[in-house]
């Protein structure tokens, strides 16, 4: 067990973010075809924890500061739940928020039915990022397998090293890279500034929550799409055709559509500005052994509404600024900003907890999912023992003035998209209409460049009776 470990910045931020009525907690949830079997999965669940010591840890202030310990830290659990009727398992349970002073930042909920099951992996975005949930999922997912399938023999995990965990903060930078990259993190002041000078507004108008107030109900409220393999190959090529990035295409795509959403309410305005945040990875060669951490940061990217008016140059404009971004490291500013931040005491819970919208929307990619998993499939689908990972679905977190946040996932050869929405700002609705149009803008980027006429892509309500 490592000794405690002070939190690093961007854990700091996501801890304090976190409140009852904005829970700082991530979702993935994995459509299963079959019922897992219960001493399989627990055991496979507790070995995988032994690999990822930062989804095992609570939270303790010490001289103010946060520090992950794990004396006398509850064991992370799997809440079992059984449902009638398949068709029920989308609304059969409601999550509680996850509280790092008093428990781990992690639980596990397995609603089946008569065929078909729905695990939840529920954790804080304190403990990780995205991809490195997903470095636990599969681990889970292969060593509920070998329960399953002993005599077949162990398939090898990665290596993993948690002694990396101390530098999870450093991001692999020396001195001299640090001095190195200076230059260009000029460029990146530019954007600090923007930011600050900037007022982003909400894709709805509304006032936020006091931090005390009751969590959302139903939490959380999600809506998702999946495409054909056909549409996912058409989105592709229309990314090659056009000289970007997939992500730049989903970017432009829901920047459109957000603008659709918000013109049909009345609500758009030239001088208003949306702002998206996109999650960037920063992990290195030096990082592949270290276990599930954030080794994450953001980027900001706005835009008003004559930007809207040419989806060509909109595109270009993103796929151009995310090249600079790459170019130049700006994935770093975000990161070098709130260690500034943490300088000034307070300074990082000021930021945190402010009164005015610091993002309109989170779109968050994270391509394709458990594509190296060492297990046998089915049509692109993951095998495992006795149940089949049909599907997988990925929910960002809430803030305030932040009511809608997008999740991409490429898995099986389909694109899936989630959105997570805050019910007291958008109805069942709104956040289908909003995902529709998201959806309709999407597949006219896939029609542009291939014809495609399949119609097998749905919108689905998901995660809750939303």
């Amino acid at each position: 067990m490592l000794s405690p470990l002070p939190f690093t910045p961007f854990e700091e931020l996501m801890l304090y973010q976190d409140s009852r009525a904005y829970p700082c907690n991530c979702f993935i949830r994995l459509k299963l075809r079959g019922r897992p079997q219960k001493e399989a999965l627990e055991e496979a669940f507790q070995t995988a924890l032994q690999r990822h010591p930062l989804l095992t840890a609570r939270v303790e202030f010490r001289r103010r500061s946060p520090w992950w310990i794990w004396d006398e830290c509850p064991s992370p659990t799997i809440e079992w739940h059984e449902c009638e009727h398949d068709a029920e398992l989308d609304s059969a349970t409601t999550h509680r928020r996850l509280d790092l002073e008093t428990g781990p930042g992690i639980r596990l909920v397995v609603v089946s039915g008569r065929s078909v099951s729905h695990l939840d992996i529920h954790f804080h975005h304190a403990c990780c990022d995205g991809l490195g949930i997903f470095q636990f999922i599969h681990d889970l997912l292969v060593l509920y397998d070998r329960q399953c399938n002993p005599a077949a023999g162990g398939t090898r995990l990665p290596v993993v090293d948690p002694d990396l965990l101390r530098n999870r903060g450093k991001f692999g930078l020396t001195k001299g890279k640090l001095l190195r990259m200076l230059p260009k993190q000029a460029v990146g002041l530019l954007g600090v500034r923007q930011f600050l000078m900037r007022e982003p507004v909400a894709i709805i108008p509304h006032e936020r929550f006091p931090a005390t107030a009751p969590e959302p109900t139903p939490y959380p409220a999600v809506v998702s799409w999946q495409s054909c393999p056909k549409t996912a190959k058409c989105i592709r090529q229309a990314a090659t055709n056009s000289g970007a990035t997939t992500n730049d295409l989903l970017a432009r795509d829901l920047f459109l559509a957000l603008s659709d959403f918000r013109g049909e309410r009345d609500v758009e305005a030239e001088q208003h500005w949306l702002r998206m945040m996109v999650p960037v990875n920063l992990r290195t060669a030096t990082d592949r052994a270290m276990p599930a951490a954030n080794v994450v940061s953001s980027v900001f990217l706005d835009r008003r509404l004559a930007d809207f008016r040419d989806a060509n140059q909109l595109l270009n404009g993103i796929h151009e600024e995310m090249e600079l971004i790459k170019r130049n490291q700006l994935g770093f500013t975000f990161v070098f900003s709130l260690s500034a931040f943490r300088r000034f005491p307070g300074g990082l819970r000021r930021s945190a907890r402010g009164q005015r919208c610091e993002s309109s929307v989170v779109f968050t990619n994270l391509g394709k999912l458990l594509g190296r998993a060492p297990l046998a499939r089915d049509d692109g689908r993951l095998i495992c023992g006795d149940i089949v990972l049909d599907h997988i679905e990925i929910l960002a977190p809430l803030a305030p003035y932040t009511c809608v946040a997008f999740a991409a996932g490429w898995y099986a050869d389909r694109l899936t998209i989630t959105l997570h929405y805050d019910p007291r700002i958008l109805t069942t609705a709104d956040s289908q209409q909003l995902l529709s149009a998201y959806v309709a803008r999407i597949q006219q980027t896939a029609d542009r460049d291939v014809a495609t006429n399949d119609s097998s892509s749905h919108v689905v309500n998901s995660l809750s009776a939303s």
